[in-house]
């Protein structure tokens, strides 16, 4: 009996962390911007950071229209803007573009006030062949 229990002790941290691992896989992923300018005549791949992945959500069995209900996505936790002046540009065309990079991420509820809660898109985004 005593053996079952040092062997339990000693598992415990592994195991709190697998629990703690396989509860969310939100993390940062490396993602292509394609921006594609008429105005300047170019098109650019930016690479950058977002979040992605899977958070856990329970969903009620019962939905109350008194309750609000909202399930936890993978969203910027910590974030920075980076700009790119794109090459080319007439003179009173708006040449930069500026786009966020996430720093950190976290599961929570969706702000659209300040984020799109869509999707993101795996798939490489490609400019007009006539750039």
């Amino acid at each position: 009996m005593r053996m079952h229990f040092v062997v339990m002790v000693m598992l415990l941290p592994v195991l709190m962390r697998a629990v703690s691992e396989g509860r969310s896989s939100c993390r940062l992923t490396n993602i292509s911007i394609t921006v594609e300018s008429e105005e300047c005549g170019s098109c650019i791949t930016i690479d950058t950071t977002a979040c992605a992945g899977l958070c856990k959500t329970q969903e009620r069995v019962y939905r109350s229209p008194m309750v609000q209900n909202y399930q936890n996505t993978c969203n910027f936790r910590e974030w920075t803007y980076e700009t790119y002046e794109l090459k080319g540009c007439p003179l009173r065309v708006d040449s930069v573009f500026t786009y966020p990079v996430a720093l950190s991420c976290e599961c929570s509820k969706c702000n659209t006030d300040i984020m799109d809660c869509g999707v993101l898109s795996h798939q490489t985004s490609s400019c007009n062949a006539r750039y």
